[in-house]
């Protein structure tokens, strides 16, 4: 059995260790540990990428064929999409930029950055395996169409949860409420603007990405 972690893992746990250590910088500074919330949300945003790599373990196990196989997979991806907010989320992190201390300020914008720098390349990473996945149950066309589809719904999302105040798991805890207020402030200026922003952002940063992944395979 090969126990080797993968070079995409290699890269993540090298980006959490990374954000660890400068919070601990920041704890042996100050002594505080007011930059936990951190730890929580990047908790959060690496949680999308456990379900999609559930479900494509799933593709690859079993026969996608299968009703039942199918069923499982898809249910992993819609919790992939139903977590994939938090990723980028982080990014909204940086509001917090003004309430902290300003001799510190540099040292937490850094911090910050990091922690959503790796937040966004956990989601990115975890679309083009919900990509990979979905051109070969479906298709190409209609797997680019998830795709947007996905990262404009995330951009509602992360309105959700910077503004609105929810979060993922309000979708099994209260997902009536939710669905209701959703839909009350969906049509707001704010959740349009945040919305269109944050999808306009996504997709435009994944097709970087992709094209990036696209260049490293022709090189190989």
């Amino acid at each position: 059995m090969n126990l080797r972690p993968s070079k995409p893992t290699v890269s993540v746990l090298i980006l959490c260790f990374l954000c660890f250590i400068l919070l601990m910088i920041r704890v042996k500074i100050t002594g505080s540990f007011i930059g936990l919330f951190l730890v929580w949300n990047l908790f959060l945003a690496i949680t999308p990428l456990f379900f999609i790599l559930l479900a494509k373990k799933t593709f690859e196990l079993f026969d996608s064929k299968k009703p039942i196989a199918r069923l499982i997979i898809y249910t992993f991806m819609i919790a992939w999409l139903l977590f994939f907010p938090n990723s980028p989320y982080i990014i909204t992190d940086l509001m917090h930029l003004g309430h902290l201390p300003k001799n510190l300020l540099w040292f937490d914008s850094v911090g910050i950055f990091v922690t959503a720098l790796t937040g966004l390349c956990v989601g990115l990473y975890s679309i083009f395996i919900f990509q990979t996945l979905l051109q070969k149950l479906v298709g190409n066309f209609k797997a680019w169409f998830f795709v947007v589809l996905s990262m404009i719904l995330s951009g509602f999302g992360l309105y959700l949860g910077r503004f609105a105040r929810f979060n993922s798991w309000d979708a099994f805890s209260k997902p009536f409420s939710l669905l209701k207020q959703s839909i009350e402030i969906s049509q707001t200026p704010l959740a349009i603007q945040t919305t269109a922003v944050f999808s306009i952002v996504l997709i435009g940063v994944y097709l970087s990405f992709y094209n990036l992944i696209s260049v490293k395979n022709e090189l190989d």
